[in-house]
């Protein structure tokens, strides 16, 4: 006569293997669902300009009153591209951080050429979210 495992035992072991790798799913499927969720966050986000009078020049720099819709929105550049079709990027001097709904002031460093500024982008550090090419004549 040939000698097994119990069905008692063998029911326990075949219920804590599926324990061990439900727990190890759950754990795969959290960490990949949180990496998703966090690169995701910008997904809807909107960027314009509080009013018509913005952009501007001011000083030899480009400023815009802006506000952040529906995402928080920082790392603010400015694309300038000249009547040459030279393009160039400015950062946000003020390092503005503006959480969803919020309007703030964001500025451009000095201009090398601002009379041959043809036109002006507002982008963020979210790569989705900008504002139009916007022409300042």
């Amino acid at each position: 006569m040939r000698k097994g495992i119990s069905p008692l035992v063998a029911s326990v072991l075949l219920i804590a293997i599926t324990m061990a790798v439900a727990a190890i799913l759950a754990n795969w499927v959290t960490g990949v669902t949180e990496q998703t969720l966090q690169t995701q966050t910008c997904i809807g986000g909107y960027v314009s300009y509080v009013t018509a009078d913005y952009p501007k020049y001011q000083d030899d720099e480009i400023i815009a009153a802006v506000e952040a819709q529906y995402v928080p929105l920082g790392g603010f550049k400015f694309v300038v591209i000249y009547d040459d079709d030279t393009i160039e990027t400015f950062d946000d001097t003020l390092g503005t951080e503006l959480v969803p709904g919020a309007i703030g002031t964001i500025k451009s460093g000095d201009l090398n050429n601002d009379t041959n500024v043809r036109e002006i982008r507002v982008s963020t550090n979210c790569t989705n979210v900008y504002v139009d090419f916007t022409s300042l004549r």
